[in-house]
């Protein structure tokens, strides 16, 4: 069950009065449709590679500090941590031989 919006925010008595913010980015119909449309000519999409592929970047820089338990100091033109030697093998694993990119 939900709100009159489809969202219902917990704990009842502190959103008493609760106005949304206005409305900032345009609306899609859904994600498989912006992106027909994008492939068509159309907008680009709201994830596309400039905006989503940083994004993902930064969350699985996240990652290797949770993995190797340290805070990490990223250079973006290597793509290296260059303060963790240990994340290297996340970043580069080694492959077996015939499976090398």
């Amino acid at each position: 069950l939900t709100g009159d919006d489809m969202f219902m925010l917990l704990p009842h008595k502190q959103f008493v009065g609760y106005q949304p913010p206005p409305t900032t980015l345009p609306r899609t119909p859904d994600h498989h449709t912006e992106w027909a449309l994008a492939c068509k000519g159309g907008p680009p999409t709201q994830s596309n590679f400039d905006y989503a592929g940083n994004l993902t970047q930064g969350l699985l820089i996240g990652q290797l500090a949770l993995r190797t338990g340290k805070k990490i100091l990223w250079d973006p033109t290597t793509n290296r941590a260059i303060n963790c030697p240990e994340a290297d093998p996340f970043i580069r694993p080694v492959f077996r031989p015939g499976w090398e990119v």
